[in-house]
């Protein structure tokens, strides 16, 4: 794989309850013979105004980290092959024992622990098939929407869903509220509005798909799983801005520290 596949590491300010995208990992390879690069991107000098202080596994901002094996700080956030729970949580996230690597399970579960407040996002990705662009997110903000459990309890997998602006919303007057036949069942999460936003303006609009819907007693933010797609436009690039450019830009070149 000549492109490497690209998850954004966000830390949420437990103040605002922000996130902010402060690292990226990079995966190199195919299969399961990944080669992982990490490094800091220019949000978490903003993040560190409010609090946010460098992972003790990679302590230093100005430096990039390398390993030919997942470090052990996002290993520790994938379900053990060996969890007699591990089928149900593959399942969960729309993969297969088979076709599941760390890098998907890293981008659809999130990453999340209860330990902290970090999460792991997947770049959108091209469709090999279509050449369009192709990601997949669970639905946010479940259980802060009127009627929406209830309404994701109704959902079926190959359900349509309707993206709309919310531009009353309080917290981000360019979220998206998702509906199924008028009936409200959550969010887009935030960290794709941006990408949102480029694509329409560029003619291409987004199409959302229910994947799977993991019934109680599943934590409502792992409820619904959903499947975008889009048009790819000329020129296009997920997460990229002043936010994503990398403190020290990626390499592979020897020189980069080595860990693991």
């Amino acid at each position: 794989m000549n492109t490497p596949r690209r998850l954004i590491v966000q830390w949420q300010d437990p103040a605002s309850r922000r996130w902010f995208p402060v690292a990226e990992l990079l995966a190199f390879g195919d299969g399961d013979a990944f080669r992982f690069e990490l490094g800091y991107i220019a949000a978490v000098l903003e993040a560190r105004k409010l609090g946010f202080q460098p992972f003790a596994a990679f302590p230093e901002i100005d430096r990039r980290y390398a390993s030919n094996t997942l470090f052990p700080f996002f290993q520790n956030r994938v379900l053990p092959t060996t969890r007699p729970d591990y089928l149900e949580y593959v399942t969960a996230l729309g993969l297969t024992p088979d076709t599941a690597d760390v890098v998907d399970l890293l981008g659809r579960s999130e990453g999340r622990r209860h330990t902290d407040r970090i999460e792991t996002v997947l770049a959108p990705e091209r469709d090999p098939r279509s050449g369009g662009l192709v990601t997949h997110f669970l639905i946010r903000g479940v259980r802060h929407v009127e009627g929406a459990e209830a309404a994701t309890a109704s959902l079926q997998a190959g359900d349509p869903l309707a993206a709309k602006l919310e531009p009353t919303n309080q917290t981000n007057p360019r979220a998206r509220i998702l509906d199924h036949q008028g009936r409200r069942v959550g969010y887009v999460p935030d960290y794709l509005v941006t990408d949102l936003d480029a694509l329409e303006n560029a003619g291409s609009r987004a199409e959302y798909t229910v994947v799977r819907v993991n019934p109680a007693p599943a934590p409502a933010h792992h409820r619904v799983l959903v499947r975008m797609e889009a048009g790819w436009p000329a020129g296009f690039r997920p997460f990229e801005g002043p936010s994503f450019l990398a403190v020290v830009p990626a390499t592979r070149a020897e020189g980069v520290a080595a860990m693991g």
